[in-house]
């Protein structure tokens, strides 16, 4: 059984390592309060900038506990966490002074592969930032990670291979009226206008 397990994850890792996100934004001219978001690209996994009401930007991320916050990385525990549902961290990065892709690189010390500019309507990017802020607004204290630039805290959905940081970030983008298309499992995307997706 446990082999299977093993077989069953490989097939799964080579499938979905090949997949694309293609992100498609909603036409400008569609657009009331247009407010520019940054998917951000770390190479094997993606962080949501957004836009904050009083300045700057905030980033978020998703991921396993023990791998982000624990630092537990080794193959196995990695093995397990994509088989074998986990705790899940939410992370938040506040950055007050950070106003554009330019500075990007303070935000995110564990690196950036790539940064993608889109535009949602502002009222969709607000009630997202309420919903994601809503995880930290609780009893538990949230543990930073310097690593990351991170303050995390357990989210109430478990973490596993259904259920990972990229298809997550993906599930945000959704929300803010993002259209996305295939799997981005592995943190591979290609942005799209509407005409192209014709």
């Amino acid at each position: 059984m446990v082999t299977l397990r093993w077989v069953c994850l490989l097939l799964i890792v080579l499938l979905l390592s090949g997949c694309t996100g293609r992100v498609m934004p909603p036409a400008p001219a569609e657009l009331a309060q247009p407010l520019d978001v940054y998917l951000i690209d770390h190479g094997r996994h993606a962080s949501l900038v957004l836009p904050r009401e009083e300045g700057g930007m905030v980033r978020y991320s998703y991921g396993e506990w023990r791998w982000y916050v624990e630092g537990r990385r080794h193959f196995l525990a990695g093995a397990a966490a994509m088989l074998v549902p986990t705790t899940s961290a939410l992370g938040r990065g506040i950055h007050e002074d950070v106003t554009g892709p330019g500075d990007f690189s303070r935000l995110a010390p564990e690196g950036l592969v790539r940064t993608y500019p889109l535009q949602a309507e502002a009222a969709r990017v607000r009630a997202l930032q309420r919903r994601l802020d809503a995880h930290f607004e609780g009893e538990v204290e949230p543990v930073y990670s310097e690593e990351f630039g991170l303050h995390f805290v357990p989210h109430p959905r478990a973490y596993w291979a259904a259920h990972q940081s990229n298809l997550v970030v993906a599930g945000w983008l959704r929300q803010l009226d993002i259209d996305i298309q295939g799997i981005p499992w592995y943190s591979r995307w290609r942005i799209e206008s509407p005409q192209d997706a014709r």
